[in-house]
């Protein structure tokens, strides 16, 4: 069965989560009833990352048989920034191809439609698990990622590929000594010592 806590979290005790990204055909009433776990409805990418970024296990379901391209987009977009999510599609397309592209853009498992109670514990019981796997889990960078402001989200690409602080000042109209707040505050958020360390733990999930 689903594991109810996630030993290494640092918020021990806080259940797993769902978060179903709706659309005209995925919801929680259309998912099979007595399910054992959390479940939140949200409208958008953004709200996904927000829900799952609370140092706590989670996935996500989303309808993979629509708006499939802008469902890719926006996993890369996020992925781009070294933030993955657990994903379950759910299809009535299991052919070869779209497997693969399934796959390739993190996701955990597919499953079928008509949605059957143990299809979805099975691939849920297996996202939690990828979730929370490891000390640099999805989980817990996800949730790091989370504490950063925006300012730090958006020169994060940057300091990662080593750009110097002075001419990120000049990019970014703002003092050298900002970009330098901006590398501390971002490495102390995220629980490393250097950006090297920082690139490898975002990147060697890939």
């Amino acid at each position: 069965m689903i594991k109810s806590t996630y030993d290494g979290n640092p918020s021990p005790g806080l259940r797993p989560v769902a978060v179903v990204l709706t659309s005209d055909q995925l919801s929680i009433p259309m998912l099979p009833d007595a399910l054992p776990f959390q479940m939140l409805e949200v409208s958008c990418w953004e709200s996904v990352f927000r829900k799952l970024s609370a140092f706590r296990p989670g996935c996500v379901f989303v309808d993979f048989d629509h708006q499939r391209d802008e469902t890719v987009t926006a996993v890369r977009r996020f992925a781009d920034q070294g933030v993955r999510f657990s994903i379950v599609g759910v299809t009535a397309d299991r052919s070869r191809k779209t497997l693969q592209r399934a796959m390739r853009n993190g996701f955990v498992d597919l499953v079928p439609r008509p949605l059957e109670h143990r299809a979805v514990m099975d691939a849920v019981e297996d996202a939690f698990r990828v979730d929370s796997d490891g000390i640099d889990s999805r989980c817990e960078l996800r949730s790091c990622f989370g504490c950063l402001t925006p300012k730090e989200r958006e020169v994060l690409p940057h300091l990662l590929l080593g750009v110097p602080s002075r001419r990120l000042a000049g990019q970014f109209a703002v003092t050298y000594q900002t970009i330098d707040r901006h590398r501390k505050h971002v490495i102390e958020k995220m629980k490393v010592d250097n950006m090297t360390e920082l690139a490898m733990k975002l990147y060697r999930q890939f």
